[in-house]
């Protein structure tokens, strides 16, 4: 496992991050990564129902700014950093019970990439967890659909679990006439699980913000020191 130098949350720090973690982490070994695999079917069931009523709540992600087209990024949130969208998960029964079984996850969220969408250049919330995708659906791989993390690349494999630091500067393309569909996870890494509300309010707290302001660029004015500041205090009301 690697060493971490600090914690980085991209709202406190506002630029790239160049810590020690690899782009890709190796959960083949991981109970918890081992079960979601062999129940991939039975999750994608659940979730191609969501599609096919055209749920209300299979909403554009949270930064709109983010996808080539906000409408072709959509998400059906089950737990977002602590908090759980219960009407949500009571349509995805055996989905929840999956990954509410684990101790360390603070978040869940389906998410489908429309045909010709891309997602820019960004860094993630945090290096403090796995940021997993379990691939639900995708008919192709590289070049013409795929994800770059850092320096390296991948392509998602129906059926198949990996996991990335989301702290680095990554982007997603789907150059096909295909829909791809992931269920995110994202799981505390080992030496944060004892600190997972903490750590939920920091992110809750630095996501207001930036959904907040999300189209200006005033936070980018601000130094370091306050942003932390304001991600800290800000953090005691979630």
């Amino acid at each position: 496992m690697a060493s971490t130098a600090y914690e980085w949350y991209s709202f406190a720090e506002n630029g790239s991050y160049k810590g020690p973690e690899p782009c890709f982490f190796d959960i083949v070994q991981k109970e918890w990564a081992i079960i979601l695999e062999r129940n991939h079917s039975i999750i994608r069931d659940e979730f191609e129902k969501i599609v096919a009523a055209r749920d209300k709540d299979l909403i554009p992600y949270f930064n709109r700014t983010l996808a080539s087209n906000e409408k072709h990024w959509t998400i059906f949130p089950l737990h977002v950093w602590g908090k759980k969208w219960k009407e949500n998960c009571e349509k995805c029964p055996v989905t929840s019970r999956l990954v509410e079984s684990i101790p360390a996850m603070t978040s869940c969220t389906f998410s489908v990439l429309q045909p010709h969408t891309s997602i820019k250049p960004h860094n993630g919330d945090s290096n403090v967890m796995y940021r997993c995708h379990l691939t639900l659906k995708s008919k192709s791989g590289l070049p013409q659909m795929g994800m770059r993390v850092g320096l390296d690349t991948t392509e998602w494999v129906e059926g198949r679990i990996f996991a990335f630091c989301d702290a680095y500067e990554h982007e997603v393309w789907n150059h096909t006439e295909n829909e791809r569909w992931v269920l995110i996870i994202d799981v505390l890494r080992e030496p944060y699980e004892h600190r997972k509300k903490e750590i939920c309010a920091k992110v809750n707290a630095t996501l207001w913000w930036q959904l907040k302001f999300q189209k200006r660029y005033i936070f980018r004015h601000f130094p370091a020191w306050s942003r932390k500041m304001l991600m800290e205090l800000s953090s005691k009301f979630f």
